[in-house]
């Protein structure tokens, strides 16, 4: 079937923009580029690294860096450097390339402009209540009250400075008139969290009194709510710390408290420390480790962890040791596992925190953040240590506690190697925990979203035709079809139901086939992962042994010979992948009625034919 058509289409926002930046420029704007051939390059802005290999090329508008595996377009650069969602990206390129955005036009743009014009009052509030907080603890009475209590605490004055650490005096009514007379009404300075209304409706008062204030920004530095600590010697049976609450713009489950401050030492460590509270951010900070951040107010969230995410794919934990500590390890490991972030657990003497361990012993706190234990490993030895697994009852509550940590690993490798050190730790059969796990997975499943309308367990194993081998043929197929709109043709003609049903399994086939022969398909790619699987396959194609040297007009030619012999190989593939399924079919028969000569003839048959497909 054909699926070729020529169309004449207006250009979106996105592919508007992008034909009016360059990609070079844009990335300039943040990375020092060197021209390197037919691309540009420098070393990759996301991770550490002494040679470079990141690339952008210009002709496709696209980047890659093959050390981190990250990549995109302009718009995925930017998120990812910004730690912003695409709807700020594109807002902001579009400012840069001097588009509109339709769906900010007219009655939209003007509901867009009045949530816009709102937030901003709301941001020029908190930065005004943050200057005032912290003229009363440098100038005011803080100076007297709070600022000691920091300092003994172990805080530099660089520090305080630095995360804009302020005081809200004793008192009902002082920041409130301060922000009336600066031109902000009273319903304003509430929906900003600022100032409640009295319980009898007149008239309203500070809600922060004679408290310590921690201002919490977004991921660009807007001071967008607080941590109110309760002064050292205050009334200290009310709440220790309040925070702001929801508004427009501050949601405790989206914030994470000094990511403003880390998000760049993230991206070039790799990892990000997530400690228990604020000071412990402060702490690190000033003891060098500025890739920490904190849960600001609430437990960590599914949604926090996808903002880390963004950033690096491995949290190192530091919680305190006592039981609420670990109890908060517990789960913030089995979240981060959900979203296949790899989670490391800093274990310190208990009694102490990390802004204890700073002040007292700052080499002892770097060590310990840059040996932390797989949280697996460490979780298992807990449990081991606790419970007799000499007997079944000690081996039952260490499963019922374990098991749910393999079920959450969302990679298979991940899960056979944990059921393993499980079987050797309470000293059980491997098999015997397969099926715990499966059920462990299935009931997670059960807990975060409906089963299937089919009634299918979900993550239940299913054969597959494809090999590994196969695999790697079809990312080459894809790749050709991506750099060159000569193969996009060839492969969109393709009529065979094999070769057709083998690439239709590969997400980014569906873009091909949605642009046709008149739209670049990596346009059309939005999704922030497959966006980067496409740059890996293009510059991986192009800077090949079968292209880096060929002139520019030879290369659709060529790459149309070897995607002709592709279609060729993944035939002669998908044949031999039958046969495998078919020789293992055999062998699990044979090993049923116990033919110990037959399954070693149809064993060294799978073993051979195996070898050949890798």
């Amino acid at each position: 079937m054909c699926y070729r058509r020529k169309t004449k289409y207006m250009l979106s926002p996105t592919e508007e923009i992008k034909a009016r930046l360059n990609i070079v420029d844009v990335v300039a704007g943040y990375v020092k580029l060197d021209k390197s051939g037919s691309h540009w390059k420098a070393c990759c802005p996301f991770h550490r690294e002494r040679s470079p290999s990141f690339m952008v090329n210009e002709e496709r508008q696209m980047w890659h860096c093959f050390g981190c595996n990250k990549g995109g377009d302009a718009f995925a650069f930017v998120m990812e450097m910004e730690g912003i969602g695409f709807r700020e990206a594109l807002i902001m390129l579009a400012e840069r390339a001097n588009v509109e955005l339709p769906q900010y036009s007219q009655e939209s743009k003007e509901r867009y402009q009045e949530a816009r014009d709102e937030k901003s009052r709301l941001y020029e509030i908190h930065e005004l209540a943050t200057k005032f907080y912290e003229k009363q603890l440098w100038e005011g009475p803080g100076k007297e009250l709070a600022l000691g209590y920091l300092r003994d605490r172990g805080l530099s004055d660089e520090s305080i400075h630095k995360f804009r650490l302020g005081f809200a005096p004793e008192g009902w009514r002082h920041l409130y008139d301060f922000l009336v007379k600066s031109g902000f009404d009273a319903k304003e300075l509430a929906q900003a969290g600022i100032a409640l209304k009295k319980e009898n409706g007149d008239g309203y008062y500070d809600r922060f009194r004679d408290r310590i204030m921690f201002p919490i920004t977004d991921t660009i530095g807007r001071v967008i709510g607080y941590s109110a600590r309760v002064r050292p010697g205050a009334d200290e049976t009310q709440a220790k710390y309040i925070n702001t609450s929801e508004t427009p713009i501050y949601k405790k489950s989206q914030v994470l408290y000094g990511l403003s401050y880390a998000r760049q030492a993230i991206k070039q460590a790799g990892h990000t420390v997530l400690v228990e509270g604020n000071m412990d951010v402060i702490a690190c900070h000033q003891a060098g480790i500025e890739n920490a951040v904190a849960a600001s107010g609430t437990a960590l969230g599914e949604e926090q962890l996808a903002l880390l995410r963004r950033y690096g794919k491995e949290i190192r934990f530091f919680f305190d040791m006592d039981e609420a500590g670990q109890k908060a390890a517990r789960r913030s490991t089995d979240l981060a596992l959900g979203q296949d972030i790899e989670a490391l657990i800093i274990s310190i003497p208990e009694g102490k925190d990390a802004a204890d361990l700073a002040r007292e012993h700052p080499d002892a706190l770097r060590d310990a953040i840059a040996h932390p234990e797989p949280a697996l490993q460490y979780f298992l030895a807990q449990l081991v240590s606790r419970h007799d697994v000499e007997t079944p009852a000690g081996k039952k509550e260490v499963l019922a506690q374990f098991i749910p940590f393999i079920g959450a690993a969302k990679n298979e490798i991940d899960r056979s190697y944990w059921i393993k050190e499980l079987a050797q730790a309470i000293r059980v059969e491997e098999k015997h925990l397969h099926g715990v796990v499966h059920s462990a997975r299935v009931e997670r499943e059960k807990r975060t979203q409906n089963l299937p309308s089919d009634g299918k367990e979900p993550f239940k194993e299913t054969t597959t035709l494809y090999t590994k081998r196969s695999e790697r043929l079809r990312e080459e197929m894809i790749g050709l079809s991506l750099a060159f709109a000569a193969v996009r043709t060839r492969s969109l003609e393709i009529a065979d139901e094999t070769v057709l049903r083998y690439l239709e399994k590969h997400p980014l086939y569906f873009f091909i086939v949605q642009a046709g022969d008149g739209r670049d398909p990596i346009d059309l790619v939005e999704d922030k992962e497959l966006k980067s699987l496409a740059g890996k396959l293009l510059f991986r194609i192009l800077d090949g042994p079968d292209f880096s040297a060929l002139p520019e007009e030879e290369r659709p030619a060529a790459a149309l010979g070897i995607f002709e012999q592709l279609i060729t190989d993944i035939k002669k593939e998908v044949i031999r992948s039958e046969e495998l399924i078919a020789l293992e079919h055999a062998l699990e028969a044979a090993r049923r009625s116990g033919g110990k000569e037959k399954e070693k003839e149809l064993l060294s048959k799978f073993m051979l034919l195996s070898r050949e497909n890798r």
